[in-house]
């Protein structure tokens, strides 16, 4: 259950600002493994956190367009995992130290193990488009183990899509006087659970109400009443006319109608909190920029290894790989 799960103690978060904040340590770590070996002209060379997350919002984007094309066809579930594993991993390492091309690859093939979708390594790798087959396995095979580390061996992630599941059918069930099909409102979801995987709302909402969010989505892509929804939550909720009657239990009413609305509004939150994610991915012009700056970075790291091996001070660590294509 997600409710005792480590998801929800370990890998749920209260705001965008303790995300933002575990970001800005990571690169303040890495950052300082080298502070006695960098010149002071030297430092702009380093990325900030926030071009490291608009690097990883760009590969982000190219890791749906990966899961889209890959084939065998994987099951939406392995994507959402991948994803989650990806951003936790994130949320710890520097996007200096790691990857982010070569860490979102290995976990999508560790959430095709983890899900019980086999996909042989080297039939997995035919399916990446920049580096040699012998070249893709041995990163990702190699970086796993640091993967696992880095999550605490935490692998087992609630996803949105059974949720949705249940809600559809329980709005078949309660919802009885609709004027329309509530499979239509697929489309538009599937839509909307591939826009969450650029965004925070993973990390920051419970999966049964990014799920409800979802048939929220849908309803206003199209064209129907929210209302719709209201209705639904009431009755998921057990609140029903009575409850709101001038009679022995409208003060019981009245504190479940405000359920209502807290819920309500906190699925307006995670609507915009996705729709800002698919925002904040970077224009053609911005993905340039970004990798000419990891160029940049990827020069001055290999000049502070250089350094830092030199002084006796432990074995030198790969260059960071270009997000290139």
């Amino acid at each position: 259950m997600y409710s005792t799960s480590t998801q929800k103690r370990e890998w749920t978060f209260a705001s965008i600002d303790e995300l933002t904040e575990r970001r800005e340590t990571a690169n303040q770590e890495y950052r300082s493994r080298f502070a006695p070996y960098v010149q002071p002209e030297e430092a702009d060379g380093y990325l900030t956190t926030e071009e490291e997350q608009a690097i990883i919002r760009m590969v982000s984007e190219r890791g749906v367009a990966f899961g889209d094309a890959f084939r065998p066809q994987l099951w939406p579930a392995i994507r959402w995992m991948a994803y989650a594993y990806f951003k936790r991993f994130f949320l710890v390492k520097s996007a200096m130290e790691y990857s982010p091309k070569v860490v979102m690859t290995a976990c999508y093939y560790l959430a095709t193990k983890i899900d019980e979708f086999f996909v042989p390594i080297d039939d997995f790798v035919e399916n990446l488009k920049s580096g040699t087959p012998e070249q893709n396995k041995a990163r990702i095979l190699a970086l796993e183990p640091e993967i696992l580390r880095v999550l605490k061996y935490h692998l087992t992630i609630h996803c949105p899509f059974r949720p949705f599941e249940g809600h559809l059918m329980e709005m078949k069930r309660s919802l009885l006087l609709l004027n329309f099909n509530i499979e239509s409102l697929r489309p538009e979801a599937d839509k909307f659970f591939r826009e969450a995987l650029l965004g925070e709302a993973m990390l920051l909402y419970a999966p049964s109400q990014i799920a409800l969010a979802a048939v929220k989505y849908s309803l206003i892509n199209n064209g129907k009443s929210t209302e719709v929804l209201r209705d639904f939550v009431q009755k998921l909720l057990g609140v029903d006319d009575a409850a709101n009657s001038n009679d022995s239990r409208s003060a019981s009413g009245a504190e479940a109608q405000i359920v209502v609305e807290k819920l309500l509004s906190r699925l307006e939150e995670i609507v915009e909190c996705v729709r800002a994610g698919c925002a904040a991915v970077p224009s053609p012009p911005e993905q340039q920029q970004l990798q000419n700056r990891s160029m940049v970075w990827g020069t001055l790291q290999s000049v502070l290894e250089t350094r830092k091996q030199a002084n006796g001070s432990g074995q030198r660590e790969e260059p960071v790989d270009s997000d290139d294509e």
